[in-house]
């Protein structure tokens, strides 16, 4: 009896640790660049400096807005869909300790995929809306509210 007890806390022991850790927190960002200087929702705000630096050290828009933001946190052998726009959804999985899978999906199917590990601070996916406009998802650690102007928040959406 005392064997089997023995073998029991041995194997429940872990699964309670998994069950009591504590998830990770990603930020979603729906961006859209454009050379427009006004926004192109009335709930769109500029981006904040850190995220703005890495797109225009890369991309040739001249303002960057952010249209809609997620919190998801997650914890291992998670994953969780987010309706970003009515057409564009996003997929984290948390599928082991080390590494995660970001995809995004348009109108339904899956167009882009990736792993990286989970340490990675940033994920930037994003595709032409037409020559005048692009649009991008950021999938980031650090949130974006500790380094944006406290004029230009957004809302979380719950």
């Amino acid at each position: 009896m005392k064997p089997l007890l023995f073998a029991l806390l041995l194997i429940g022991a872990p699964l309670a640790q998994g069950a009591d850790a504590p998830g990770v927190t990603f930020y979603v960002q729906l961006i859209r660049g454009s050379d427009v200087d006004a926004p192109p929702a009335p709930q769109a705000r500029l981006i904040g400096p850190k995220l703005d630096r890495r797109l225009h050290d890369v991309f040739k828009w001249k303002n960057y807005w952010e249209v809609k933001r997620e919190v998801v946190t997650l914890k291992t052998g998670a994953k969780v869909r987010k309706r970003m726009t009515a057409n564009r959804e996003i997929e984290i999985a948390w599928p082991s300790s080390r590494d995660m899978t970001v995809s995004i999906y348009t109108d339904g199917k899956m167009t882009r995929k990736r792993e990286q590990s989970i340490d990675t601070t940033f994920y930037i996916a994003g595709g032409d809306s037409d020559a005048t406009q692009s649009w991008f998802i950021v999938v980031r650690r650090d949130n974006p509210e500790a380094t944006q102007d406290p004029a230009t928040k957004l809302a979380v959406t719950p």
